[in-house]
C-alpha cells in the first residue's frame, strides 16, 4: 500500500525519469559508435597503412550528439512537469537555461567563424606545406610522392601549383598509379593543377612525375595546397547553428517557468536575495555587564590605602510637615475619534456587504480597492471572481481565478471554479491543465481526479480517462457516480458511431437507431449520435423524431450547420415552409459560404412562390461554387417554369414532390391551367417525365379541391 500511496505522491516520477533518459541515452550512444564505425569502415579506415578519418567520426558524433540533445530536452521537461514543488521547478530551470545559453553560445560562434568567407583558405593554409625547388637536367624525370588525405582524414592536397622558371616540362599526376592528367609547361608559367576533390578526399598514394622535355636544365617550384575536410565548411556551420537554435529555443520556453516559480525559489533556497546598498543590518551582540576599565588604573586603585570613616554627628531634626491644598484636576477635554484606516481588510467586509444584497458592480469596486491596498490579498481576488461570474464575465473571471493560484496552488476552490469555467467554454485542453496542477498540490483528491476524467473523456483520451476514473474510486469506494463513469468510459463509442452510420448509409434504420441509442446513453450530448439519428429518422420517414433530435442537437450547440441544414430540409418536406424559411436564413446568417445553405434557401423561395429572391438565392450558391450543374439546371427549370401563371405555379409547389423541373414538364405537357390539372387523368400525368403516380393522384385531388373551394 505504501508503495502505491508513493506513487500517488509523485515521489517515484523523477527517479523513473532519471533511470528511462539514462537507458536512452546509453542506447543513443551505442547506435552512435555503431554508425561511427561503419562510417569510418566505409570510408576505407585501416591500421595498416594508418587511416583514421576523424571527420566522419565528429560529423556523425555531432549529428547524434544534437538528436541527444533534443531528447535531453524532452526529459527534461519531464523533471518541470514531475517536480513536487516549484522551488525545485525553479532550480531545474535556472540551471537548464544556462545550460542552453552557453551552448546556443557557442553554437552560434563556431557557425559565424566556420562561415566567413576566407575560413576554407585560411585553415588550409595552416596544413599546406613550403613548395619544393626541382632541378632536372637534360631529358631527366622527377617524382614528388604524397598521400591525401592525411592519415587522419583533415586535411588533402586540393591543387598542384607548378611554376617553371627554366625550360620546359612535361607534369603527369596519377593516382594508385593510375595517371590522372597531364599538363605542359614553359619557362615563366605558372600553371594550377587542381585535384578532384571527390578523389583527394578518399584515401590514396599520389605521385607528380616531373619531366624535362628540353635539351636544357630545366628549375621548377612546386607546391602542393591543401584544403580542410569539406564538410567542415558546407554542413557543420549549419549542424552548429541548429545546436543554437534549439537551445535558444529552450531557454525561451524555461523562461516563463524560472519567472513564475521564482519567488518559491527564493523561499526554498535556490535563490541568495541581494541586499540593497540603501539598507542598514543590525546585528545584535552579547555585551559584558561589567564597563571595561584600564589596567593601570584598577591596580592603582588597588594599592591605595582604605580612607578612615567620617566621624558621628547628630541627627538632624524632622522637617515640618505642610498640609499642600488639594490640587484641582481639570477635566480632559472630549476629543473627537481618531479617522478609521482603511484596510484591504474593511474593503473586503463592503464589498462582502454588496455583493450579498445583489450589487456586484459596487462590490466589485470595493474588491478593488482591496487589491490597491495589497495586490495579493486572496480573500479580495475570490470576491472579484465572484462578481465577474456574477456579472457574466467568465474571461475576466477566469482571470482573477488564475492570480488566486498563482498567490496560492493549494486553493482548491479556485482550482474547481477556474476548471468549471474553462470547461464551459469547451476549452478543455485548459481545463485539463488546471486540474493536472491541482492534483500536483493534491495528489489524493478524488473529486479532481473524477473532474479530470471528465475532462479527458471529452478530449477523447478514453484511456486516461478510465485511469483518472480508477483512481477517484480507489480514493473514494462510495462514489456511484464514478462507478457509473467507469462502465461508460468502458465503451467504445468511436466504434459503436462507425456502425450506426454504416447501418444507416445502408438501409438499416432499426439497427442503427438502436447503436445511436447505445451510444447517447453513454453520452447524451453526444451531438454526432444525434445528427445521426435524426438523419435515420429522416430516412425512415420519421419526420417529428428527426425534429427533436435535431432540437436537441441546436439546444447544446445552436450554431451546428449540419442541424440547420437538416431542420431547413425537413421542414420543406413537410411544407412548413415559413419555418423552413427561417431555419435557413439563420444558416445563410451563421455560415454565408456554405452554398448548401443558399441552394436550401432558394428552394423554399421558390416553392412560396418568391421567384425572383429564389433565382437570387440561387445566384449566391454560384458564387460559391461556380458551375455547379444542379444549381444551373433549378436555375434553367424555374426560367422555364414561368410560362405558369404565379398563382397556379405556387400550388403547384404546395403538392408534395413537386419542385421547378417537374413543373417544367408539366407546363411543357400542357397542363398550365388548375382547370387543365382537374381535368386530367392520373394514367395521364403519370405520362408526364417525373411525375408518380402518388404525385398524379395528388394533383388531381388538390386541384380539384380548389375548384370546388372557387364555386
Amino acid at each position: 500500500m505504501s508503495g502505491y500511496h508513493d506513487r500517488l505522491q509523485g515521489r517515484v516520477r523523477l527517479v523513473r525519469i532519471h533511470r528511462i533518459r539514462l537507458v536512452t541515452l546509453g542506447a543513443l550512444a551505442a547506435v552512435a559508435v555503431f554508425f561511427i564505425l561503419a562510417a569510418m569502415a566505409s570510408s576505407g579506415a585501416s591500421l595498416l597503412p594508418l587511416f583514421i578519418p576523424i571527420p566522419e567520426a565528429v560529423q556523425i558524433g555531432l549529428l547524434m550528439g544534437f538528436v541527444g540533445l533534443l531528447m535531453g530536452m524532452y526529459f527534461q521537461n519531464l523533471e518541470l512537469k514531475a517536480a513536487q514543488s516549484d522551488s525545485q521547478r525553479y532550480l531545474l530551470a535556472k540551471m537548464s537555461m544556462g545550460r542552453a545559453r552557453n551552448t546556443a553560445a557557442v553554437g552560434f560562434v563556431l557557425a559565424a567563424v566556420l562561415l566567413l568567407p576566407g575560413a576554407p583558405a585560411l585553415a588550409g593554409d595552416l596544413f599546406t606545406e613550403p613548395p619544393r625547388a626541382i632541378s632536372l637536367a637534360n631529358w631527366q624525370t622527377e617524382s614528388v610522392l604524397f598521400t591525401s588525405p592525411d592519415p587522419l582524414g583533415i586535411s588533402y592536397v586540393r591543387q598542384l601549383d607548378l611554376t617553371v622558371a627554366s625550360g620546359m616540362v612535361q607534369v603527369i599526376v596519377q593516382r594508385d598509379n593510375l595517371t590522372v592528367g597531364t599538363v605542359w609547361a614553359n619557362a615563366t608559367d605558372r600553371v594550377p593543377i587542381p585535384l578532384p576533390v571527390e578523389r583527394a578526399i578518399q584515401p590514396a598514394d599520389w605521385a607528380v612525375l616531373v619531366r624535362n622535355m628540353d635539351n636544357r636544365p630545366a628549375a621548377v617550384t612546386l607546391g602542393l595546397s591543401k584544403g580542410v575536410w569539406p564538410s567542415l565548411f558546407n554542413f557543420m556551420p549549419f549542424l552548429f547553428l541548429l545546436f543554437g537554435v534549439a537551445n535558444l529555443g529552450f531557454w525561451i520556453g524555461l523562461r516563463p517557468i524560472r519567472e513564475r516559480t521564482k519567488t518559491a525559489g527564493v523561499y526554498g533556497g535556490g535563490v541568495s536575495p541581494g541586499v540593497e546598498a540603501s539598507e542598514r543590518l543590525y546585528v545584535e551582540y552579547a555585551t559584558n555587564p561589567v564597563r571595561d576599565a584600564r589596567p593601570s588604573e584598577t591596580v592603582a586603585t588597588a594599592n591605595l590605602p582604605t580612607p578612615p570613616p567620617p566621624p558621628r554627628t547628630a541627627p538632624p531634626p524632622p522637617p515640618e510637615v505642610l498640609v499642600a491644598a488639594p490640587a484641582v484636576v481639570p477635566r480632559p477635554e472630549a476629543r473627537a475619534p481618531p479617522p478609521k484606516v482603511e484596510s484591504p481588510q474593511t474593503f473586503l467586509e463592503k464589498g462582502d456587504v454588496l455583493l450579498s444584497i445583489g450589487a456586484p458592480d459596487s462590490a466589485l469596486v470595493a474588491f478593488d480597492e482591496a487589491l490597491r491596498l495589497d495586490g495579493d490579498f486572496v480573500p479580495a481576488l475570490r470576491g472579484k471572481a465572484v462578481c465577474f461570474t456574477r456579472l457574466g464575465n467568465g474571461p475576466a473571471a477566469l482571470e482573477a481565478y488564475r492570480k488566486i493560484l498563482h498567490v496560492d496552488r493549494k486553493d482548491a476552490m479556485a482550482s474547481r471554479a477556474a476548471s468549471a469555467l474553462l470547461i464551459a467554454d469547451r476549452r478543455w485542453r485548459e481545463a485539463l491543465e488546471v486540474v493536472d496542477d491541482a492534483l500536483r498540490v493534491r495528489p489524493n483528491d478524488a473529486a479532481f481526479q473524477e473532474l479530470r476524467g471528465d475532462v479527458l473523456t471529452n478530449l477523447g483520451r478514453r484511456a486516461e480517462a478510465l485511469q483518472a476514473y480508477e483512481t477517484a474510486q480507489t480514493l473514494d469506494p462510495r462514489n456511484e457516480n464514478v462507478r457509473q463513469k467507469i462502465e461508460e468510459v468502458r465503451v467504445d463509442v468511436p466504434s459503436l458511431m462507425s456502425r450506426a452510420l454504416i447501418a444507416s448509409a445502408s438501409g438499416n434504420y432499426a439497427h442503427a437507431l438502436s447503436l445511436f441509442d447505445d451510444i447517447l446513453e453513454v453520452e447524451p450530448s453526444n451531438v454526432n449520435a444525434l445528427i445521426g439519428k435524426a438523419v435515420a429518422y429522416r430516412r425512415s420517414q420519421k419526420p417529428s423524431e428527426a425534429l427533436n433530435c435535431l432540437d436537441l442537437v441546436l439546444n447544446l450547440q445552436p450554431g451546428n450547420v449540419a442541424a440547420l441544414l437538416n431542420r431547413g430540409h425537413i421542414l420543406m418536406e413537410e411544407d412548413d415552409l415559413d419555418g423552413a424559411l427561417e431555419t435557413f436564413d439563420r444558416l445563410v446568417g451563421l455560415s454565408p459560404g456554405d452554398e448548401e445553405a443558399w441552394v436550401g434557401q432558394g428552394d423554399v423561395l421558390v416553392r412560396m412562390g418568391r421567384d425572383a429572391d429564389g433565382l437570387q438565392a440561387y445566384a449566391e450558391s454560384l458564387k460559391r461554387n461556380p458551375g455547379d450543374e444542379e444549381t444551373l439546371a433549378k436555375i434553367k427549370d424555374l426560367e422555364a417554369a414561368r410560362e405558369i401563371p404565379a398563382d397556379v405555379l405556387q400550388d403547384l409547389y404546395r403538392v408534395k414532390g413537386i419542385g421547378p423541373a417537374k413543373a417544367k414538364a408539366l407546363a411543357s405537357a400542357g397542363y398550365k391551367k388548375p382547370e387543365d390539372f382537374a381535368a386530367a387523368s392520373p394514367e395521364e400525368l403519370v405520362k408526364v417525365k417525373g411525375i408518380t403516380r402518388k404525385v398524379a393522384q395528388d394533383l388531381v385531388r388538390h386541384f380539384k379541391g380548389r375548384l370546388v373551394e372557387a364555386k
